[in-house]
């Protein structure tokens, strides 16, 4: 799958193609990557599910052009997978991953069946807010080649964010999770941070009223912040739903994965 990075040459990106059926595409948060997403992937029974490697993350490479991480070029990169199956896809997109699935159907709303947002925002409409957000990025970014990835992914994991993860998964579930983390590269993630934060991406909110995609939005009640700016797209999306998941947090689908398979299922089902 090619990312074009203004006018520079194609970037392959690792997918993995699995089962039958219509087509799938599902797009793994910061961090992470397509095995990462095992937990919902394996449960989509009945879908041909094709998931993604972004740039710098799982078997992706990790080019050192900002350009090639922006929020708009790696939505361009899917828009391209997309293209390349029989007709529209299905687009499941997770944090970062959501903000991606969103800008692919903003921009080409064609090729998009139907969307899926698991804890997702369509970006920072503020501009002091922006600025700030890009400010404290870039100190992020530094830091992991200051201080290592090893560090980084240690205290990026001791959050607040992923306490009810953390809760949620067995001691052997999570110490895979941060080898998952600890596969990314450095340089991968330093440039998404600067180059696709909310911070960076062009905000998205103005164009939701227009998006008649048909999309669910997933959230878990115990992360506040994601619940509030998912009431706000559902209120502006014109063919959405919202489901709030009970007593999870961020990472919705690995901490509940069946209740948030079972809902994404019924949403593919319908469109």
């Amino acid at each position: 799958m090619p990312v074009v990075s203004n006018g520079g040459p194609p970037l392959r990106l690792a997918t993995t193609m699995t089962g039958s059926g219509e087509p799938v595409v599902v797009i793994h948060g910061f961090t992470g990557s397509g095995a990462a997403m095992a937990p919902l992937i394996d449960r989509l029974d009945g879908w041909r599910r094709i998931t993604v490697d972004l740039p710098g993350h799982g078997r992706s490479p990790a080019p050192p052009e900002l350009p090639y991480y922006s929020v708009e070029a790696m939505a361009e990169s899917i828009a391209g997978l997309a293209a390349a199956v029989d007709g529209p896809c299905h687009v499941i997109g997770y944090s970062m991953g959501g903000r991606i699935a969103l800008a692919l159907a903003v921009a080409h709303p064609h090729v998009c069946r139907s969307l899926t947002l698991i804890s997702a925002t369509a970006g920072m409409d503020d501009q002091a807010e922006r600025a700030r957000r890009r400010q404290a990025d870039e100190a992020l970014a530094d830091r992991i080649g200051q201080h290592g990835l090893d560090q980084f992914v240690e205290d990026w994991t001791a959050a607040p964010m992923w306490d009810t993860l953390r809760a949620r998964l067995s001691e052997t579930e999570w110490e895979a999770s941060m080898r998952q983390r600890l596969g990314c590269d450095p340089v991968g993630l330093a440039n998404s941070l600067r180059a696709a934060g909310t911070g960076s991406m062009t905000p998205l909110w103005d164009c939701l009223a227009a998006l008649d995609v048909p999309t669910l939005i997933v959230c878990g009640e115990l992360d506040a912040k994601f619940v509030a700016l998912g009431r706000r797209m559902n209120d502006l999306l014109p063919n959405s739903d919202l489901a709030i998941l009970a007593g999870v947090g961020h990472a919705a689908h690995l901490e509940a994965p069946d209740d948030s398979v079972h809902t994404i299922q019924r949403h593919l089902a319908a469109h």
